[in-house]
């Protein structure tokens, strides 16, 4: 029953992968898992829908962690990379950016395009959430929060996708400490440069389809 429904989740997904157009990430996805201290190899290409990875242009890339609603910034890969010149990257994960977890993904931002329904905030595009092993790190109470939230809401998208009713959450108790609800950038110990303020208002298709994102990737995990 619940490969059926990681099978209608990713249909979901794909349903409303062109509201995301533009910058398809064919890795990471839900099944990759990542070494601390390693390379990891971020890939993309155009989807073919509007908007066109020539008018994106310029993007920073950075893994993250969290929640939609509260997507926390771990560690820059690339400051700026032209996706319609390139379509792949290559960085070293810094083990001390988080602890073992499943709760990772690479989020683009676009440095100059803007989101074409909400244009005061910037273009983004995101991977599955995937694995990475042997780090050093830990995460604060802020950061297991959000991904608690992101537990919680994945646990309440497969309970809906279903026919059941939520049980728990399979991340409930991590942590005790409540989620800021801002969306700014953290480190997982202490701070970092705050992430762009466009985070905090996603498209709602946008914010459904990450949330189904990692729900299909736990299920696969």
């Amino acid at each position: 029953m619940f490969a059926n429904a990681a099978s209608y989740l990713l249909v979901a997904v794909a349903a409303l992968h062109p509201v995301l157009a533009g910058v398809y990430i064919t890795s990471p996805v839900g099944t990759t898992a990542v070494t601390g201290g390693q390379v990891i190899d971020v890939k993309w290409a155009d989807d073919g829908n509007t908007p066109t990875v020539g008018s994106i242009g310029p993007c920073s890339i950075d893994i993250y962690t969290g929640s939609t609603n509260n997507q926390i910034k771990l560690q820059n890969l690339a400051a700026s990379v032209d996706v319609s010149k390139a379509s792949s990257i290559s960085a070293t994960i810094n083990p001390t950016i988080g602890q073992n977890d499943s709760h990772y993904f690479v989020r683009f931002t676009s440095l100059n395009f803007k989101d074409p329904k909400n244009p005061q905030y910037p273009y983004e595009a995101f991977s599955a959430m995937f694995s990475i092993s042997a780090m050093t790190g830990t995460f604060n109470a802020t950061t297991l929060a959000a991904i608690d939230a992101a537990s919680a809401s994945n646990s309440s998208s497969l309970a809906a996708a279903s026919g059941l009713s939520p049980s728990g959450s399979s991340g409930a108790s991590r942590s005790s400490a409540t989620a800021s609800g801002s969306r700014s950038s953290a480190s997982s110990s202490a701070s970092s440069a705050p992430a762009s303020s466009g985070a905090q208002h996603l498209l709602a298709p946008a914010s459904m389809a990450l949330a189904l994102v990692g729900v299909a990737s736990y299920l696969v995990l």
